[in-house]
Protein backbone atom coordinates (compact mmCIF):
# COMPACT_ATOMS: atom_id res chain seq x y z
CA UNK A 1 0.00 0.00 0.00
CA UNK A 2 1.25 3.48 -0.87
CA UNK A 3 2.10 6.04 1.77
CA UNK A 4 -0.97 7.88 3.02
CA UNK A 5 -0.97 11.65 2.60
CA UNK A 6 -2.91 14.06 4.76
CA UNK A 7 -5.08 15.84 2.15
CA UNK A 8 -5.93 15.20 -1.50
CA UNK A 9 -7.59 18.07 -3.36
CA UNK A 10 -9.52 16.95 -6.43
CA UNK A 11 -9.94 19.82 -8.88
CA UNK A 12 -7.65 22.67 -9.96
CA UNK A 13 -10.13 25.46 -10.65
CA UNK A 14 -10.54 28.61 -8.52
CA UNK A 15 -11.71 26.71 -5.43
CA UNK A 16 -9.12 23.94 -5.52
CA UNK A 17 -6.25 26.32 -6.26
CA UNK A 18 -7.30 28.75 -3.52
CA UNK A 19 -7.51 25.94 -0.96
CA UNK A 20 -4.10 24.63 -2.06
CA UNK A 21 -2.58 28.12 -1.62
CA UNK A 22 -4.01 28.39 1.89
CA UNK A 23 -2.92 24.88 2.94
CA UNK A 24 0.56 25.50 1.58
CA UNK A 25 0.84 28.70 3.61
CA UNK A 26 0.16 26.89 6.91
CA UNK A 27 2.15 23.78 6.11
CA UNK A 28 -0.61 21.20 5.76
CA UNK A 29 0.65 18.27 3.70
CA UNK A 30 -1.45 17.98 0.56
CA UNK A 31 -1.48 17.08 -3.09
CA UNK A 32 -3.75 18.63 -5.69
CA UNK A 33 -4.96 16.83 -8.80
CA UNK A 34 -6.58 18.16 -11.96
CA UNK A 35 -5.98 20.29 -15.02
CA UNK A 36 -5.60 23.94 -13.96
CA UNK A 37 -8.53 26.13 -15.05
CA UNK A 38 -9.47 23.53 -17.68
CA UNK A 39 -13.21 24.21 -17.72
CA UNK A 40 -12.63 27.96 -18.04
CA UNK A 41 -10.05 27.48 -20.79
CA UNK A 42 -11.55 24.59 -22.76
CA UNK A 43 -15.29 24.67 -22.12
CA UNK A 44 -16.04 28.37 -22.50
CA UNK A 45 -15.46 30.21 -25.78
CA UNK A 46 -13.05 33.16 -26.00
CA UNK A 47 -15.00 36.37 -25.68
CA UNK A 48 -17.42 35.07 -23.08
CA UNK A 49 -17.63 37.45 -20.11
CA UNK A 50 -17.71 36.75 -16.38
CA UNK A 51 -20.94 37.74 -14.65
CA UNK A 52 -19.09 39.03 -11.59
CA UNK A 53 -17.20 42.31 -11.30
CA UNK A 54 -13.44 42.25 -11.67
CA UNK A 55 -12.87 43.09 -7.98
CA UNK A 56 -14.81 39.98 -6.93
CA UNK A 57 -13.19 37.63 -9.46
CA UNK A 58 -10.00 36.82 -7.60
CA UNK A 59 -8.46 33.53 -6.62
CA UNK A 60 -7.38 33.65 -2.99
CA UNK A 61 -4.12 33.46 -1.10
CA UNK A 62 -3.81 34.34 2.62
CA UNK A 63 -1.96 37.59 1.94
CA UNK A 64 -4.42 38.63 -0.80
CA UNK A 65 -1.45 39.54 -2.98
CA UNK A 66 -2.05 37.65 -6.19
CA UNK A 67 -5.18 39.42 -7.41
CA UNK A 68 -6.65 39.81 -10.86
CA UNK A 69 -5.93 43.53 -10.62
CA UNK A 70 -2.25 42.91 -9.98
CA UNK A 71 -2.09 40.37 -12.81
CA UNK A 72 -3.59 42.86 -15.28
CA UNK A 73 -1.48 45.80 -14.14
CA UNK A 74 1.74 43.79 -14.53
CA UNK A 75 0.79 43.04 -18.15
CA UNK A 76 -0.59 46.43 -19.09
CA UNK A 77 -4.12 45.07 -19.46
CA UNK A 78 -6.84 47.69 -18.95
CA UNK A 79 -8.60 47.09 -15.65
CA UNK A 80 -11.38 48.58 -13.54
CA UNK A 81 -12.91 47.09 -10.40
CA UNK A 82 -16.49 47.36 -11.65
CA UNK A 83 -16.57 48.95 -15.13
CA UNK A 84 -14.41 46.38 -16.93
CA UNK A 85 -16.15 43.14 -18.01
CA UNK A 86 -13.69 40.29 -17.48
CA UNK A 87 -13.16 38.11 -20.60
CA UNK A 88 -12.94 34.43 -19.77
CA UNK A 89 -9.61 34.04 -21.59
CA UNK A 90 -7.97 36.66 -19.36
CA UNK A 91 -9.48 35.11 -16.24
CA UNK A 92 -8.29 31.62 -17.16
CA UNK A 93 -4.78 32.92 -17.92
CA UNK A 94 -4.77 34.69 -14.55
CA UNK A 95 -5.83 31.46 -12.83
CA UNK A 96 -3.05 29.52 -14.53
CA UNK A 97 -0.51 32.13 -13.42
CA UNK A 98 -1.86 31.92 -9.87
CA UNK A 99 -1.38 28.16 -10.03
CA UNK A 100 2.22 28.44 -11.23
CA UNK A 101 3.14 30.71 -8.32
CA UNK A 102 0.98 29.51 -5.43
CA UNK A 103 0.03 25.90 -6.22
CA UNK A 104 3.00 24.72 -8.31
CA UNK A 105 2.57 21.05 -7.46
CA UNK A 106 -0.66 20.40 -9.36
CA UNK A 107 -0.64 16.86 -10.73
CA UNK A 108 -2.36 16.85 -14.13
CA UNK A 109 -4.46 13.73 -14.02
CA UNK A 110 -8.15 12.82 -13.87
CA UNK A 111 -9.87 10.97 -11.04
CA UNK A 112 -11.53 7.72 -12.09
CA UNK A 113 -12.51 6.21 -8.75
CA UNK A 114 -12.80 7.36 -5.15
CA UNK A 115 -13.28 4.71 -2.47
CA UNK A 116 -13.42 4.84 1.31
CA UNK A 117 -11.84 2.29 3.59
CA UNK A 118 -11.53 3.85 7.03
CA UNK A 119 -9.36 5.58 8.06
CA UNK A 120 -8.36 6.65 4.53
CA UNK A 121 -9.62 7.18 1.00
CA UNK A 122 -8.25 5.55 -2.14
CA UNK A 123 -8.15 7.63 -5.31
CA UNK A 124 -7.43 5.95 -8.65
CA UNK A 125 -6.40 8.16 -11.61
CA UNK A 126 -6.42 7.86 -15.38
CA UNK A 127 -2.67 7.26 -15.54
CA UNK A 128 -3.04 4.13 -13.41
CA UNK A 129 -1.64 5.71 -10.26
CA UNK A 130 -3.38 5.52 -6.90
CA UNK A 131 -3.21 7.78 -3.87
CA UNK A 132 -4.31 7.16 -0.29
CA UNK A 133 -5.40 10.18 1.73
CA UNK A 134 -6.81 10.75 5.20
CA UNK A 135 -8.95 13.58 3.89
CA UNK A 136 -10.27 14.43 0.44
CA UNK A 137 -11.55 17.81 -0.76
CA UNK A 138 -13.76 17.63 -3.85
CA UNK A 139 -13.49 20.94 -5.71
CA UNK A 140 -14.89 19.70 -9.00
CA UNK A 141 -16.82 22.77 -10.12
CA UNK A 142 -20.15 22.72 -11.93
CA UNK A 143 -19.45 21.09 -15.29
CA UNK A 144 -20.10 17.49 -14.14
CA UNK A 145 -23.69 18.57 -13.45
CA UNK A 146 -24.73 19.82 -16.88
CA UNK A 147 -28.49 19.76 -17.34
CA UNK A 148 -30.10 19.02 -20.71
CA UNK A 149 -33.89 18.83 -21.23
CA UNK A 150 -35.19 15.27 -21.44
CA UNK A 151 -36.66 16.06 -24.86
CA UNK A 152 -33.10 15.95 -26.22
CA UNK A 153 -32.44 12.40 -25.01
CA UNK A 154 -30.84 10.19 -27.63
CA UNK A 155 -29.73 12.95 -29.99
CA UNK A 156 -26.12 12.70 -31.20
CA UNK A 157 -23.49 15.27 -30.26
CA UNK A 158 -23.26 16.29 -33.91
CA UNK A 159 -26.72 17.82 -33.51
CA UNK A 160 -26.88 18.76 -29.83
CA UNK A 161 -24.39 19.99 -27.23
CA UNK A 162 -24.53 21.77 -23.91
CA UNK A 163 -23.19 25.30 -23.54
CA UNK A 164 -20.51 23.89 -21.24
CA UNK A 165 -19.10 21.74 -24.04
CA UNK A 166 -17.62 24.56 -26.11
CA UNK A 167 -14.31 26.31 -26.42
CA UNK A 168 -13.63 28.15 -29.72
CA UNK A 169 -16.69 28.51 -31.94
CA UNK A 170 -15.00 28.79 -35.36
CA UNK A 171 -16.45 25.47 -36.57
CA UNK A 172 -19.97 26.98 -36.53
CA UNK A 173 -19.23 29.67 -39.11
CA UNK A 174 -21.81 29.54 -41.92
CA UNK A 175 -24.08 27.09 -40.04
CA UNK A 176 -27.56 27.49 -38.63
CA UNK A 177 -27.54 27.20 -34.85
CA UNK A 178 -30.32 27.30 -32.25
CA UNK A 179 -29.36 28.42 -28.75
CA UNK A 180 -31.80 27.53 -25.98
CA UNK A 181 -31.80 29.56 -22.79
CA UNK A 182 -32.09 33.09 -21.43
CA UNK A 183 -29.10 33.48 -19.11
CA UNK A 184 -25.59 34.78 -19.65
CA UNK A 185 -24.36 31.56 -21.29
CA UNK A 186 -27.18 31.71 -23.83
CA UNK A 187 -26.84 35.40 -24.70
CA UNK A 188 -23.04 35.26 -24.78
CA UNK A 189 -23.10 32.26 -27.10
CA UNK A 190 -25.75 33.79 -29.34
CA UNK A 191 -23.69 36.97 -29.75
CA UNK A 192 -20.37 35.21 -30.26
CA UNK A 193 -21.77 32.70 -32.74
CA UNK A 194 -23.40 35.47 -34.75
CA UNK A 195 -20.10 37.33 -34.87
CA UNK A 196 -18.44 34.11 -36.11
CA UNK A 197 -20.81 34.07 -39.09
CA UNK A 198 -23.39 31.59 -37.82
CA UNK A 199 -27.11 32.11 -38.45
CA UNK A 200 -28.35 32.02 -34.85
CA UNK A 201 -31.83 31.80 -33.38
CA UNK A 202 -32.22 32.30 -29.64
CA UNK A 203 -35.12 30.38 -28.09
CA UNK A 204 -36.20 30.82 -24.48
CA UNK A 205 -39.06 29.78 -22.25
CA UNK A 206 -38.89 33.15 -20.53
CA UNK A 207 -41.04 35.95 -21.93
CA UNK A 208 -38.21 38.44 -21.67
CA UNK A 209 -34.43 38.57 -21.70
CA UNK A 210 -32.99 40.18 -18.61
CA UNK A 211 -29.60 41.89 -18.56
CA UNK A 212 -27.59 43.26 -15.67
CA UNK A 213 -27.71 46.99 -15.16
CA UNK A 214 -24.65 48.90 -16.25
CA UNK A 215 -22.27 49.99 -13.49
CA UNK A 216 -21.56 53.69 -13.92
CA UNK A 217 -19.59 56.31 -12.08
CA UNK A 218 -22.05 59.07 -11.06
CA UNK A 219 -21.19 62.30 -12.86
CA UNK A 220 -23.64 64.84 -11.51
CA UNK A 221 -23.13 66.45 -8.11
CA UNK A 222 -26.55 65.29 -6.87
CA UNK A 223 -25.91 61.70 -7.91
CA UNK A 224 -22.55 61.73 -6.14
CA UNK A 225 -24.23 63.00 -2.97
CA UNK A 226 -26.94 60.34 -3.23
CA UNK A 227 -24.51 57.47 -3.74
CA UNK A 228 -23.78 56.80 -0.01
CA UNK A 229 -27.51 56.70 0.72
CA UNK A 230 -28.16 54.37 -2.21
CA UNK A 231 -25.34 52.09 -1.09
CA UNK A 232 -26.79 52.00 2.41
CA UNK A 233 -30.24 51.06 1.13
CA UNK A 234 -28.91 48.55 -1.39
CA UNK A 235 -25.27 47.68 -0.67
CA UNK A 236 -23.02 45.97 -3.15
CA UNK A 237 -21.49 42.55 -2.60
CA UNK A 238 -19.30 40.03 -4.36
CA UNK A 239 -22.37 38.47 -6.02
CA UNK A 240 -24.73 41.40 -6.59
CA UNK A 241 -26.63 44.34 -5.16
CA UNK A 242 -28.91 44.33 -2.10
CA UNK A 243 -28.90 43.37 1.57
CA UNK A 244 -29.93 39.77 0.94
CA UNK A 245 -27.09 39.18 -1.52
CA UNK A 246 -24.69 40.96 0.85
CA UNK A 247 -25.66 38.50 3.58
CA UNK A 248 -25.33 35.48 1.27
CA UNK A 249 -21.93 36.69 0.02
CA UNK A 250 -20.33 37.54 3.33
CA UNK A 251 -21.98 35.20 5.85
CA UNK A 252 -22.28 31.66 4.45
CA UNK A 253 -22.09 30.23 7.96
CA UNK A 254 -25.26 32.13 8.89
CA UNK A 255 -26.90 30.80 5.75
CA UNK A 256 -25.90 27.30 6.91
CA UNK A 257 -28.03 27.80 10.05
CA UNK A 258 -31.25 28.21 8.05
CA UNK A 259 -33.70 25.29 7.79
CA UNK A 260 -32.91 22.99 4.87
CA UNK A 261 -36.12 23.76 2.99
CA UNK A 262 -35.44 27.50 3.22
CA UNK A 263 -31.83 27.09 2.08
CA UNK A 264 -32.83 25.06 -0.95
CA UNK A 265 -35.56 27.54 -1.88
CA UNK A 266 -33.15 30.48 -1.72
CA UNK A 267 -30.52 28.76 -3.85
CA UNK A 268 -33.05 27.75 -6.49
CA UNK A 269 -34.70 31.18 -6.77
CA UNK A 270 -31.84 33.64 -6.22
CA UNK A 271 -29.92 35.15 -9.14
CA UNK A 272 -31.82 33.57 -11.98
CA UNK A 273 -31.00 33.89 -15.70
CA UNK A 274 -29.34 37.24 -16.37
CA UNK A 275 -27.25 38.32 -19.32
CA UNK A 276 -24.23 40.55 -18.93
CA UNK A 277 -24.66 44.26 -19.63
CA UNK A 278 -22.15 44.30 -22.45
CA UNK A 279 -23.91 41.58 -24.46
CA UNK A 280 -27.27 43.33 -24.68
CA UNK A 281 -26.44 45.48 -27.70
CA UNK A 282 -24.71 42.52 -29.36
CA UNK A 283 -27.87 40.41 -29.15
CA UNK A 284 -30.93 42.62 -29.38
CA UNK A 285 -31.70 43.47 -33.01
CA UNK A 286 -28.83 41.27 -34.26
CA UNK A 287 -30.56 37.88 -34.43
CA UNK A 288 -34.03 36.28 -34.24
CA UNK A 289 -35.21 35.89 -30.63
CA UNK A 290 -38.15 33.61 -29.88
CA UNK A 291 -39.40 34.16 -26.32
CA UNK A 292 -42.19 32.44 -24.43
CA UNK A 293 -41.45 29.11 -26.15
CA UNK A 294 -41.47 25.80 -24.31
CA UNK A 295 -39.75 22.77 -25.82
CA UNK A 296 -42.10 19.86 -26.55
CA UNK A 297 -39.90 17.59 -28.68
CA UNK A 298 -36.64 17.44 -30.61
CA UNK A 299 -35.92 15.17 -33.56
CA UNK A 300 -33.13 14.25 -35.94
CA UNK A 301 -34.41 15.08 -39.39
CA UNK A 302 -31.90 13.85 -41.92
CA UNK A 303 -28.84 15.23 -40.14
CA UNK A 304 -30.53 18.42 -38.97
CA UNK A 305 -32.23 19.03 -35.65
CA UNK A 306 -35.87 20.03 -35.56
CA UNK A 307 -37.47 21.50 -32.44
CA UNK A 308 -41.17 21.39 -31.73
CA UNK A 309 -42.13 24.40 -29.63
CA UNK A 310 -45.24 25.59 -27.84
CA UNK A 311 -45.74 29.36 -27.79
CA UNK A 312 -47.16 31.34 -24.89
CA UNK A 313 -50.52 31.63 -26.66
CA UNK A 314 -50.76 27.85 -27.04
CA UNK A 315 -49.90 27.56 -30.72
CA UNK A 316 -47.25 25.19 -32.04
CA UNK A 317 -44.08 26.10 -33.92
CA UNK A 318 -41.26 24.21 -35.57
CA UNK A 319 -37.73 25.40 -36.12
CA UNK A 320 -34.81 23.52 -37.66
CA UNK A 321 -31.04 24.06 -37.74
CA UNK A 322 -27.74 22.30 -38.26
CA UNK A 323 -27.06 22.27 -34.53
CA UNK A 324 -28.65 23.18 -31.19
CA UNK A 325 -26.87 24.28 -28.03
CA UNK A 326 -28.66 23.83 -24.72
CA UNK A 327 -27.63 26.72 -22.47
CA UNK A 328 -29.92 25.21 -19.87
CA UNK A 329 -27.74 25.37 -16.80
CA UNK A 330 -26.67 22.83 -14.23
CA UNK A 331 -28.34 20.75 -11.54
CA UNK A 332 -26.34 19.48 -8.60
CA UNK A 333 -26.83 15.74 -8.21
CA UNK A 334 -24.05 13.88 -6.44
CA UNK A 335 -25.33 10.53 -7.72
CA UNK A 336 -24.26 11.59 -11.24
CA UNK A 337 -20.56 11.66 -10.38
CA UNK A 338 -19.17 8.51 -12.00
CA UNK A 339 -16.00 8.37 -9.93
CA UNK A 340 -17.66 7.98 -6.52
CA UNK A 341 -17.71 4.32 -5.50
CA UNK A 342 -21.31 3.14 -4.83
CA UNK A 343 -20.31 2.02 -1.35
CA UNK A 344 -18.97 5.48 -0.55
CA UNK A 345 -21.97 7.19 -2.13
CA UNK A 346 -24.33 5.17 0.08
CA UNK A 347 -22.59 6.60 3.16
CA UNK A 348 -23.00 10.24 2.12
CA UNK A 349 -26.11 11.89 3.52
CA UNK A 350 -28.02 13.61 0.71
CA UNK A 351 -31.01 15.92 0.53
CA UNK A 352 -32.59 15.90 -2.93
CA UNK A 353 -29.31 14.46 -4.26
CA UNK A 354 -27.31 17.35 -2.72
CA UNK A 355 -24.68 16.67 -0.03
CA UNK A 356 -25.48 17.70 3.53
CA UNK A 357 -22.36 19.46 4.84
CA UNK A 358 -21.09 20.50 8.25
CA UNK A 359 -19.73 23.96 8.99
CA UNK A 360 -16.34 22.53 7.95
CA UNK A 361 -17.68 21.57 4.48
CA UNK A 362 -17.52 17.94 5.60
CA UNK A 363 -19.99 15.31 4.43
CA UNK A 364 -21.46 12.62 6.69
CA UNK A 365 -18.37 10.58 5.79
CA UNK A 366 -15.59 11.85 8.08
CA UNK A 367 -12.72 13.30 6.10
CA UNK A 368 -14.64 13.90 2.86
CA UNK A 369 -15.18 17.61 2.15
CA UNK A 370 -17.07 19.19 -0.76
CA UNK A 371 -16.68 22.81 -1.89
CA UNK A 372 -17.83 24.97 -4.79
CA UNK A 373 -21.25 24.83 -6.47
CA UNK A 374 -22.00 21.41 -4.97
CA UNK A 375 -21.90 23.03 -1.52
CA UNK A 376 -24.38 25.80 -2.41
CA UNK A 377 -27.35 24.12 -0.75
CA UNK A 378 -25.48 24.21 2.55
CA UNK A 379 -23.70 27.56 2.24
CA UNK A 380 -25.73 29.59 -0.23
CA UNK A 381 -25.61 31.21 -3.68
CA UNK A 382 -22.09 32.56 -3.10
CA UNK A 383 -20.77 29.05 -3.77
CA UNK A 384 -21.72 29.45 -7.43
CA UNK A 385 -19.27 32.35 -7.81
CA UNK A 386 -15.48 32.63 -7.78
CA UNK A 387 -15.94 35.09 -4.90
CA UNK A 388 -17.12 32.19 -2.73
CA UNK A 389 -13.76 30.39 -2.88
CA UNK A 390 -12.34 32.42 -0.01
CA UNK A 391 -14.72 30.93 2.57
CA UNK A 392 -13.77 27.23 2.26
CA UNK A 393 -10.11 28.16 1.75
CA UNK A 394 -10.04 29.93 5.11
CA UNK A 395 -12.18 27.32 6.85
CA UNK A 396 -10.28 24.28 5.64
CA UNK A 397 -6.86 25.81 6.28
CA UNK A 398 -7.94 26.44 9.88
CA UNK A 399 -9.58 23.04 10.37
CA UNK A 400 -6.89 20.96 8.70
CA UNK A 401 -4.10 22.92 10.32
CA UNK A 402 -5.52 22.08 13.74
CA UNK A 403 -5.38 18.31 13.22
CA UNK A 404 -2.73 16.39 15.07
CA UNK A 405 -1.29 14.78 11.93
CA UNK A 406 0.01 18.01 10.33
CA UNK A 407 3.60 17.23 9.34
CA UNK A 408 4.93 20.00 7.10
CA UNK A 409 6.28 23.38 8.17
CA UNK A 410 4.40 26.45 6.91
CA UNK A 411 5.72 28.11 3.77
CA UNK A 412 5.56 31.84 3.24
CA UNK A 413 3.98 32.52 -0.13
CA UNK A 414 6.27 34.28 -2.55
CA UNK A 415 5.07 35.68 -5.84
CA UNK A 416 8.58 35.58 -7.24
CA UNK A 417 9.40 31.95 -6.41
Amino acid sequence: MSDTIDVAIIGAGPYGLSIAAYLRSVGVEHRIFGHPMSSWRNQMPPGMLLKSHAWSSNLYDPEARFTLKRYCEERGTPYHDSLWPVPVEIFSAYGEDFQRHLAPGVERKTLLLLEHSSPSFRALFDDGSEVFARRVVLAIGVHPFKQVPEQFAGLPSELLTHSGDHGPLDAFGGKEVIVLGSGASATDLAALLTEKGAAVSLVARSRELRFARSARIPKSFIRRLARPVRNLLSPGSGIGQGWALRLYADAPTLFHALPARRRHSIVETTLGPLGTTEMRERVEGKLPIRLGRSLEAARDQGGRIELHLRTSDGSSERIAADHAIAATGYRIDLTRLPFIDPGLLSQIRLEDSKPVLSLDYETSVPGLHIVGPASAFSFGPVCRFVFGAVHPARTLSRVLNSTRWKTVRPQRLSIAQ
